[in-house]
């Protein structure tokens, strides 16, 4: 069975720059739309207990970044200094994160992450590698590196 495009009604009174507007077409819709299909094959990957996909994704950077400056870490996680404080603080209160005073500026902390969160981190990266696969999926492989090229540039980090 084919999916057919439904057809938009032609209510009376509605003006053209709503009726006109293909939804389908419009980036914000579309984006949002893959972000959810993301976060439900990420929750069935990790479940509804283990680490959030914004907590994984600061941990992967930590281990990458060993003692980085939350500065730094709002830097290259794109996640904005407050959500990224609370989150450092839930993590390190779970054993997964440490603090301590930067070697080279004592007004910063140095973030690392703890043996307990590479134990972790390196469990779950199979799981975790398999959801970047399945979102991209639909897409021919081809396509692929152009697709994320592009995600890349409407972020601003290519």
């Amino acid at each position: 069975m084919t999916r057919s495009k439904p057809r938009p009604t032609r209510a009376p009174g509605v003006p053209a720059a709503i009726r006109d507007f293909a939804l389908r077409d419009a980036p914000g819709h579309l984006l949002r739309r893959c972000h959810q299909r993301s976060e439900e094959l990420f929750a069935l990957a990790i479940g509804s207990d283990g680490p959030t996909r914004q907590q994984i994704g600061l941990l992967v950077t930590v281990c990458q970044h060993p003692a980085a400056s939350q500065a730094e870490l709002v830097m290259l996680t794109g996640i904005d200094k407050n959500t990224l404080a609370q989150m450092i603080k839930r993590l390190t209160r779970r054993g997964l994160l440490e603090q301590r005073r930067g070697e080279h500026d004592a007004r910063t902390n140095a973030i690392s992450a703890t043996r307990a969160a590479v134990r972790m981190l390196a469990q779950m990266m199979p799981r975790i590698r398999r959801v970047q696969e399945q979102i991209l999926e639909p897409l021919p492989k081809t396509l692929r590196p152009v697709f994320q090229r592009c995600l890349r540039l409407l972020v601003g980090v290519d």
